[in-house]
């Protein structure tokens, strides 16, 4: 009998998600790796979610694009997360326009895969940009305050 044994014994295997190495690769910063996981399974409290809840007056999305925001709106169909997006992407070398969020998750798990040094990038890009954004978010909506 070993620890390990018992462990296995109890431990209940799911299958594996394509995104897991998109999100807990080895360079990950863990603040990034934990909102973009939120992000990814739709575990973000976005402002729709906190209307429901009657938390907020207001599905509007935080940066005044007029639109209800969502996980899909706030990656990257909101016209200001967008513009920070497709920045990011020129950065990385890549030219393309921003995708639906279920296709950018997609996206990025196809072209991510692997640890060259443009593949880590793209997925440190990725995971710090759902980050900002999410705290620039929260900062305008709970705190009143604004980045530029």
């Amino acid at each position: 009998f070993t620890t390990k044994a018992a462990w296995e014994s109890i431990r209940y295997f799911a299958p594996e998600v394509g995104w897991a190495s998109l999100v807990w690769h080895p360079a990950r910063i863990p603040k990034h790796a934990f909102y973009l996981w939120l992000s990814i399974l739709g575990a973000l409290k976005t402002r729709d979610k906190l209307l429901l809840s009657g938390i907020v007056p207001s599905a509007m999305c935080s940066f005044n694009c007029r639109d209800n925001e969502s996980v899909e709106h706030l990656f990257f169909a909101c016209s200001y997360t967008h513009s920070i997006w497709k920045k990011v992407l020129g950065m990385c070398n890549i030219n393309r326009q921003s995708l639906p969020w279920p296709e950018e998750i997609q996206w990025m798990e196809e072209h991510a895969r692997g640890k060259k040094f443009p593949q880590i990038l793209r997925k440190l890009a990725f995971g710090a940009t759902v980050y900002h954004v999410w705290m620039e978010q929260n900062r305008r909506s709970f705190k009143n305050r604004f980045l530029p």
